[in-house]
């Protein structure tokens, strides 16, 4: 079994202690490869280090919505640098987060900038896409770029347009939550299996029975077990077809 977990966040202060360990621990595992995607400006450099550290990681650079805030006016130049790395593979995480509250104009501004350097930089995208369905979803229909809506639990017809565009859906442990899980599983149910990817979001999203714990990539064996039973289908056949995804999506070889 292959298993490629699409999105985690190793940068996070949660792993300053013994984030090379924990990555370093995935070695002779199932987990074989792991995309690290970018939150901000201040961690540009923490996921160059992982991508040049670690073989088996690659990264993205981009700006979440909730850092936009503390966002410099040179953001997109650095964006710009950061992506030549070989290691780079998507411009991210980037999107709408209504949940919090930084200014919805501004939050749509760096979203508009970003979508537009990665159609210059010829670079899929990582969308984060949090209570703000309709207005992310309007946006994305504007470019229509390659790339994953992450951890998406929006309305099923929203997600069935951004896969008229080719766009992945990437599903995590929030599907093992009785109290907000519903959505997951209906977007999932309805998820073509060439559109699918498989993430933790680690540190932040655990399966339900471990809650109160860090997350790592580890956990994604039970995002490809769920699945399996949700959809009648074996273990085997979620790693391989979700392994075999991302890969494309992020044009690595191998």
């Amino acid at each position: 079994m292959r298993l490629f977990d699409s999105h985690a966040h190793y940068e996070d202060a949660m792993f300053d202690s013994d984030r090379h360990e924990r990555l370093e621990a995935l070695r002779g595992t199932d987990v074989t490869h792991v995309l690290n995607c970018c939150s901000d400006v201040s961690v540009f450099d923490t996921v160059i280090e992982l991508c040049e550290r670690h073989d088996f990681v690659y990264g993205s650079i981009g700006i979440h919505p909730h850092w936009v805030l503390e966002t410099p006016d040179n953001y997109l130049e650095l964006i710009r640098k950061y992506a030549m790395h070989e290691k780079i593979a998507a411009i991210g995480e980037m999107g709408l987060d209504y949940f919090w509250k930084e200014p919805k104009d501004l939050q749509e501004r760096i979203f508009r900038e970003q979508l537009e350097l990665a159609k210059e930089l010829d670079k899929p995208v990582i969308i984060h896409d949090r209570e703000a369905h309709e207005d992310c979803l309007k946006i994305l229909a504007e470019y229509q770029p390659a790339g994953v809506l992450h951890r998406y639990g929006g309305p099923v017809d929203l997600m069935k347009q951004a896969l008229s565009w080719g766009m992945y859906i990437s599903f995590n442990n929030d599907l093992t939550y009785p109290e907000w899980n519903q959505p997951h599983i209906d977007c999932l149910m309805e998820c073509p299996w060439e559109n699918l990817l498989i993430e933790t979001d680690c540190p932040f999203a655990p399966p339900h029975e471990h809650r109160d714990e860090r997350c790592e990539s580890s956990d994604v064996r039970n995002v490809v077990r769920v699945i399996a039973e949700l959809r009648s289908v074996s273990e085997d056949f979620v790693a391989e077809t979700s392994y075999r995804n991302a890969m494309k999506l992020y044009r690595i070889s191998g």
